[in-house]
Formats: structure tokens, C-alpha cells, sequence
């Protein structure tokens, strides 16, 4: 399952939709806060919240109107995460008595960043970009070590890291397999992306991407055909279209 999930999500992206909800309720429900609160009071709260309101669709409406191309800027990148984590969690609380739509949400909202990143079509150098995969995609019988050493891998195909290091072979993109985000955001730190191109599972690519929020992240989520966290897998195909379409 690709961060490009289907042409149907795309047209009909949950995250999108609920976002605008969940920001037209908010105001709503402020307004009508206002009216019960004490006359000078309520003109200052309203005002103060709806103005945040106010700014949280504004950036919602141009994520949209980028993401389908009628524009090719949006608010700075690092405003842009904030305002994109308040509304996923706003909106994240009108599913929550649903798991499978808390589910579809959370795939919705790594589709629709990877198309954010995306838009525009900023190519990057080589060095600009850092692959992450995580621990759990390598085969669980291997007895190397391929953890922050890709190098080590015994290229016995029973896993994609293989296919991945021939995929970015002689290109210069730098790739890593991690442990969990404490050891993702060191190798951030140390190496500065512009772009981060991410392999996990929804809840750990979701929290990836608002704990970088000066850089761009475009997440894969992975295949779990053994259940979660044991031989996952991840379209290196789609990794590979990817990778060219980003690079100089």
C-alpha cells in the first residue's frame, strides 16, 4: 500500500473533507459559546478563536488548491505542519467512535501530504533526500545486522532492502533502516533532508512527519502480509518512480 493510495482517494479524501468540517463546526460551536458567555467577554474570546479558525481553513484551503494544482504556494512549511496536525487531530476526534474510518482517515492524510510534498514539482539533488525503512521490513530470520547500515545486508532477496539498495545504487541518495523515530530523527538531524522519503505503518508515519516540520515527507505505507511489525513490505516499484520523478 503506496502513499498513493487510488484515484477514488484522491477524489474523495477523507482527511480533506472531514478538515473542512471540523473547522466549520469548530466556528460554530465558538459562536454559540460566545452568545452564553458575559458581553465583553464574548466579543474577545470569539474574536481570538474565530481568528485562529479563520487561519486554520485558510491553510487548509490552499493545501487543497495546491495539491490540484491551481496554485504553487502555500503557507511556510513549518506554519503549514502545525496548522495540518490541528486540523488532523480536530478531525481525528469526529471518527473516533469508528476505527475503520479513524483508519481511512490516517491513510488519507499520508496520501494527501505525499501529493503536498509533490506539488510543484521541486526536483532535488541526490544528497537532498533520505530514504527511512524501518526495522520490521527486514526478514526476520536474517542474522545481519542491516540497522543503520544497509551495507551489511546479505542481498538474499528474502526481504526489499535488497531491491532497494540496487534501486538507489550510484545514485547518491542516502538510505537507512531504523529502529523507531528516536534513531529516524538523529539521522535527520545529522544528515538534513529536504526531503524524507519514509517507510511504516500509519501511526508511526504520521508522527514522522509532524515530528519533522521543517521538511518535506513523503510516507509509504507498508505492506503487512504477516501482520503488523514482522516481514513488512513496501512497492519498491512505486519507491523507484518516486525517487526519479524527485531527483535533478
Amino acid at each position: 500500500m503506496s502513499a498513493l493510495i487510488s484515484e477514488n482517494s484522491k477524489n474523495n479524501n477523507l482527511y480533506v473533507i472531514l478538515g473542512v468540517l471540523a473547522l466549520l463546526l469548530t466556528s460554530g460551536l465558538t459562536y454559540l459559546l460566545a452568545l452564553a458567555l458575559p458581553a465583553l467577554d464574548a466579543i474577545y474570546i470569539f474574536y481570538i478563536i474565530q481568528l485562529h479558525i479563520f487561519l486554520l481553513l485558510v491553510n487548509h484551503t490552499l493545501n487543497i488548491l495546491k495539491v490540484k494544482s491551481l496554485i504553487l504556494f502555500s503557507l511556510p512549511l513549518k506554519i503549514n505542519r502545525r496548522l495540518n496536525n490541528i486540523v488532523f487531530k480536530i478531525s481525528r476526534g469526529l471518527v473516533f467512535f469508528s476505527k475503520k474510518a479513524g483508519e481511512k482517515l490516517e491513510q488519507d492524510f499520508i496520501e494527501f501530504s505525499a501529493r503536498l510534498a509533490k506539488a510543484g514539482g521541486i526536483k532535488y539533488k541526490p544528497e537532498e533526500l533520505l530514504i527511512l525503512l524501518p526495522r520490521c521490513m527486514q526478514n526476520s530470520e536474517c542474522k545481519y545486522n542491516v540497522v543503520n547500515n544497509m551495507e551489511n545486508c546479505s542481498s538474499c532477496g528474502k526481504c526489499d532492502i535488497k531491491a532497494i539498495r540496487e534501486t538507489i545504487a550510484g545514485t547518491g541518495i542516502k538510505a537507512a533502516v531504523v529502529t523507531g523515530g528516536t534513531q529516524a530523527r538523529a539521522l535527520v538531524k545529522k544528515h538534513n533532508p529536504k526531503m524524507i522519503i519514509a517507510v511504516a505503518c500509519e501511526r508511526e508515519l504520521i508522527s514522522g512527519i509532524f515530528d519533522v516540520p521543517a521538511c518535506e515527507v513523503i510516507g509509504f505505507i507498508n505492506e503487512r502480509p504477516e501482520g503488523p511489525c514482522l516481514n513488512t513490505r513496501v512497492s519498491v516499484a512505486n519507491l523507484a518512480v518516486t525517487l526519479k520523478n524527485l531527483t535533478k
